[in-house]
């Protein structure tokens, strides 16, 4: 179903990816012979900049799109014979993770319908009442506790040094929040028993709570763009990789690469690189066999960002050097879409300088959009008009209505300071502080700390005052730009409406002040 409409949607697909190539052409011809001064060429650089970025992640989610019209064929399905199954090993590696949190998921690993596996705690917690919690539920539940004499490596660390021992020859891995469901092994063995050449099976991941707060409905549904399009997408082409939870590994295959990246703090993303640089493969198994926990207030979901974000542009940097040391060691299709979702958490810097321009034209009168009237409506609305209709066609296809998609919109845009902070760590090989996702917790944002919204707010106003003193000294200059401070706004000012306690967070503080 979800094929044919694709297929039926190709031309406009194509129109669009297009469509996107000469409005960016436009902007560089015009951009490169216009004749202004330094600082007015500095502003429309930042706009370029902001734009290229923009341009160059809607081609790729063209590209994606596409690639679901010829999908590629699913690996060989081998099931075992009874009693001759492959071991398992079903492991969750935490620290300091609530026991309620992992009780429930232990009780699912228990439920998994399989008949040779093992269910493996990795506690790396250093805290004594933790490892005692720890112990109790393993004693309760008949699960082993692997633990190390000595840290490294976080998360993967853990895993590797548990890795070189275990006797399984797969091992599914588990975030301390995700819920395989009763099939989830038979489900996926079978597809790495019939290619042996096959590293890991990547599943969805898919949030059940998300009728707690906006921001676990917005997060779900970034999850849904990512994993129902983006990822399908990826895998036609052999380039999905890991996303650290919902996944079952070969033992073989993780030890062929030395085990996870210990360097960075995704070391799903960068193991998958290692492996396809080594001929492994990778496949997306596109049904939700698990479902879990999803952020639900902003911290937490600022937490789980910060996380991603610097972690994925530390890996971009080895991304950089390895196509110039190793460029054929993956395909160039496969560099292609490595490189676009190592660069995706730039986008906190590409809303940042698309921001800035329309104020600074407005406030103090610096030009960034070198571009006739006529020749930027004959270039931007082509590309504006089938990049939304190719984007909102494909997402109401899967039963996704307007309403969620703005959810996932505004917070992603609504994560700009974090992620311009995170870009620069990441670049400069710096970690930032790493915080357990909190779920259901009671928090929100004090009003301190949203002063970066609160300054672009005030500059945004500002900008829009100016703009209607001026109108009429260049109406259709001021027209646009006004247009884009306004729209600018409006999304900042969603900040306080994502930012109040989940419906249990709310009970929980009615219940306190009773």
């Amino acid at each position: 179903m979800l094929i044919a409409f694709l297929k039926r949607l190709r031309i406009f697909t194509i129109a669009a990816a297009i469509a996107i190539c000469v409005y960016f052409v436009a902007r560089v011809v015009i951009f490169s012979y216009s004749e202004y001064s330094a600082l007015e060429r500095l502003f429309g650089l930042f706009l370029l900049a902001g734009e290229s970025y923009m341009l160059l992640h809607a081609f790729g989610y063209m590209m994606n799109t596409f690639a679901l019209t010829t999908p590629r064929a699913a690996p060989r399905r081998v099931t075992p014979k009874p009693g001759e199954e492959p071991a398992v090993a079903i492991v969750v590696a935490a620290r300091h993770e609530p026991k309620e949190v992992l009780e429930s998921t232990i009780i699912t690993f228990r439920n998994v319908d399989y008949p040779r596996k093992t269910i493996y705690f990795l506690d790396d917690s250093s805290d004594q009442s933790y490892k005692d919690e720890a112990d109790a539920l393993a004693l309760a539940h008949g699960i082993t506790v692997f633990r190390r004499t000595e840290r490294h490596g976080a998360k993967a660390g853990i895993v590797n040094d548990f890795l070189r021992g275990m006797p399984e020859k797969y091992i599914a891995i588990f975030d301390a929040d995700q819920n395989p469901m009763p099939d989830f092994l038979n489900d996926i063995i079978p597809l790495l028993e019939g290619d042996e050449r096959l590293a890991f099976v990547q599943t969805p991941q898919f949030y059940t709570n998300i009728g707690e707060s906006p921001v676990a409905k917005g997060s779900a549904m970034q999850q849904a763009i990512f994993y129902e399009t983006i990822c399908e997408g990826k895998n036609v082409t052999g380039s999905m990789f890991c996303c650290g939870t919902n996944v079952v590994f070969r033992k073989e295959a993780l030890l062929d690469v030395g085990g996870f990246e210990e360097e960075f703090i995704t070391e799903d993303f960068a193991t998958s690189v290692n492996l396809h640089m080594k001929g492994w493969r990778s496949w997306y198994h596109n049904h939700v066999v698990a479902f879990g926990l999803g952020p639900e207030t902003l911290p937490a979901y600022f937490k789980q960002q910060a996380r991603w974000a610097g972690g994925t542009i530390s890996v971009f940097r080895k991304l950089v050097s390895g196509v110039f040391r190793h460029p054929f060691k993956l395909s160039p299709i496969q560099w292609w879409e490595y490189m676009l979702a190592g660069t995706y958490y730039f986008v906190g810097w590409a809303f940042f300088l698309l921001m800035l321009c329309p104020i600074a034209f407005l406030l103090f009168n610096v030009p960034s959009f070198f571009l006739d009237p006529r020749i930027y409506l004959t270039a931007y609305v082509p590309y504006f008009c089938l990049t939304l209709l190719i984007f909102f066609s494909t997402m109401k296809e899967r039963h996704y209505n307007f309403s969620q998609i703005y959810y996932g919109l505004i917070l992603g845009s609504l994560c700009f300071p974090l992620l311009m902070k995170a870009a620069v760590y990441g670049l400069f090989g710096k970690r930032m502080t790493f915080v357990v996702t909190t779920k259901g917790k009671a928090e929100v944002m004090p009003l301190s700390a949203l002063w970066p919204y609160g300054v672009m707010m005030g500059l945004n106003i500002a900008a829009l005052v100016t703009g209607l003193l001026k109108f009429r000294t260049a109406p259709y200059a001021m027209g646009v730009n006004m247009f884009w401070a306004a729209y600018h706004l409006f999304i900042l000012w969603n900040i306080f409406y994502f930012n109040q306690l989940p419906v249990l967070g709310r009970e929980e503080k009615a219940k306190w002040r009773a």
